[in-house]
């Protein structure tokens, strides 16, 4: 994922697949949770975040990418972080698009997350040249149907797929990481709302870890932004998979590490307090049924790589090792997914591919399943204009 640019040249947007090589774990075996990590982070603590402003932001300057520190957010190295803003006057829609770039969990998962060292706004200025090239965050692209929309740009410095709560962190082979994803979303609304108070709807997306933090973060945007604004969801190759393809042991060491139970909704009894530390997918249950009017998406191949090479942690019960995910294991996740919550908001865009994320890469116009171009479906979920069917594979 590196990142570079040199005179002229418009920078290219990280790709937020950097997957680890097949290498062990420094996972305690006992306890099923990275080695040094703290004791006292207790299921379904939630101290809340610190205090922040609920102001808007007065700077931003139209039309352009405006960096604003998020006072109390953390990456990370424990070190301060922001979001930016592209504010289109008047616009009735807006953008939270949250990226992605790994996870970190153990020592050799933590070396490869993406930017472990902090997110500041050098790098922030090189990730939004590259994304408004192309895709959801595009001005410059006719073909962009949110392109005179406003936009908040989340980077990712947490490792915690942007769903964490753990601010005092894990020493894992002699490095402190924190992990507050989820507080930095929400202090960022305590910013979004106030700045973004008269739009009509909200688009919440990201890629790969970016994705899984945009279905993770949707009840608590959903929330602040109220009942009368239309949010809507697009997770781009971040599928919420059960327990036969997601090692319960290696979800009950996010939901320890990261703090989980801490920040899931408050209201979903069903998504903490496992047995076995399993059952995260009854999340998209409870979106499913909390939201049934609203238009909930999700993209993904049908045998992702970089997900499957991520999720061989703990399969066959043993989170010390890493077991392969076949390529048909993935599949059958996938379209189990599809059958549990059939009938539902939930619609799902599935492409016969092992490449991971779609929406920023390749060209989302030329992506097509069925017929229909993912930009175009991707308009569908976000405003109801059109038809956002069940794509792909398994499609009823």
């Amino acid at each position: 994922m590196a990142l570079g640019a040199c005179g002229g040249v418009t920078p290219t947007p990280p790709r937020p697949d950097a997957a680890t090589a097949d290498v062990p774990a420094a996972v305690d075996a006992a306890a099923d949770v990275p080695v040094d990590a703290p004791a006292d982070v207790e299921e379904g603590e939630d101290a809340g975040p610190p205090p922040g402003p609920d102001d808007p932001v007065r700077d931003a300057v139209p039309n352009r990418w405006t960096w604003v520190p998020i006072e109390g957010a953390r990456c990370l190295n424990d070190s301060p972080t922001g979001i930016g803003v592209n504010v289109a006057p008047n616009a009735e829609g807006l953008v939270i698009f949250m990226m992605g770039g790994g996870a970190c969990f153990n020592d050799q998962t933590c070396a490869s997350a993406f930017h472990a060292d902090g997110f500041r706004e050098s790098g922030f200025r090189v990730e939004t040249a590259g994304l408004s090239a192309q895709g959801p965050l595009s001005r410059t692209d006719p073909r962009n149907p949110f392109r005179n929309w406003s936009y908040a740009y989340i980077g990712y410095c947490t490792g915690d797929v942007h769903a964490g709560d753990n601010p005092q962190g894990a020493v894992i082979e002699g490095t402190r990481y924190v992990f507050t994803g989820h507080r930095n979303v929400r202090l960022a609304l305590r910013r979004l709302v106030p700045t973004f108070r008269n739009v009509r709807r909200v688009h919440v997306t990201g890629v790969s870890a970016g994705g899984f933090g945009a279905a993770y973060n949707y009840d608590q945007i959903a929330t602040a932004f109220g009942p009368t604004v239309d949010v809507s969801l697009l997770d781009d190759s971040g599928p919420p998979l059960e327990d036969d393809q997601l090692a319960p042991c290696l979800q009950r060491t996010w939901r320890t590490l990261w703090n989980l139970d801490a920040t899931l909704p408050a209201d979903c009894a069903e998504c903490r307090g496992q047995a076995n530390g399993g059952g995260l997918v009854r999340l998209m249950d409870f979106l499913a049924r909390k939201y049934p009017t609203r238009r909930l998406g999700l993209v993904s191949s049908m045998g992702d790589d970089t997900i499957r090479n991520y999720f061989s942690w703990g399969r066959g019960g043993d989170c010390t090792r890493r077991v392969p995910m076949t390529p048909s294991d993935f599949r059958a996740g996938l379209l189990a997914v599809r059958r549990r919550v059939q009938g539902s908001g939930f619609r799902s865009y599935f492409i016969e591919s092992n490449n991971h994320t779609w929406i920023l890469f390749p060209d989302w116009h030329t992506t097509r399943v069925g017929g229909v171009a993912l930009s175009a479906w991707a308009n569908a979920i976000a405003t109801g204009e059109g038809e956002a069917a069940e794509l792909g594979p398994g499609a009823p």
